[in-house]
């Protein structure tokens, strides 16, 4: 590579940066902070019995109030499972963002990073709204079969349905863009 399109190269960078530089610190920043506050947020949740069992109360109006120390201990593993899944979504888009900031956007490595985020976040709405079925049978395995429940799916459950399957289409959009660029590289 010549001097000049070193230079250039190193311009574009320093341009692309002052762009996008601030949002690509603030998301990887956020994504760290997200997965570091559910962490504690599930640790809080779980550690007041009294809280769980006014929250089951409400929301499944169910009484968990008799639950042994071993169902709370199965449900709150079963959270932990789902945020396990939370940490990988986020640590793959602090991925997808570091990749940004050095100006690696329509690659194939940040495309396959976007991919993965993508498709953990689908993988992990799933497996939220089925973990609400084991963590409400754990809690309930006290009760007597005829008060049984199961999980519920919510309203906003759909709503990251419908970002993760975004987040995957705007991978394959990136993937394509980067395979484009790089053929048309081979031609210039």
């Amino acid at each position: 590579m010549s001097d000049t399109a070193a230079i250039s190269q190193t311009t574009h960078l320093s341009a692309l940066r002052g762009r996008i530089g601030w949002i690509c610190q603030t998301i990887r920043a956020l994504v760290i902070g997200f997965a570091i506050a559910d962490f504690f947020a599930i640790l809080d949740f779980w550690s007041d019995h009294g809280r769980v069992e006014r929250h089951f109360q409400m929301v499944m109006k169910i009484d968990v109030s008799g639950a042994s120390a071993a169902q709370y201990a199965t449900a709150m593993a079963s959270n932990m499972a789902v945020w396990v899944f939370v940490a990988v979504t986020c640590f793959c888009l602090w991925r997808v963002f570091s990749l940004y900031l050095r100006g690696s956007i329509f690659t194939a490595e940040s495309a396959l990073w976007l991919r993965r985020a993508g498709i953990l976040g689908f993988v992990t709405v799933l497996v939220d709204v089925a973990t609400r079925s084991a963590i409400i049978l754990a809690l309930a395995a006290h009760l007597p079969a005829q008060q049984s429940h199961h999980g519920f799916v919510r309203l906003d459950d759909l709503l990251y349905v419908i970002f993760t399957l975004m987040v995957i289409a705007l991978a394959q959009i990136f993937k394509t863009a980067a395979e484009i660029a790089g053929e048309h590289a081979q031609f210039v």
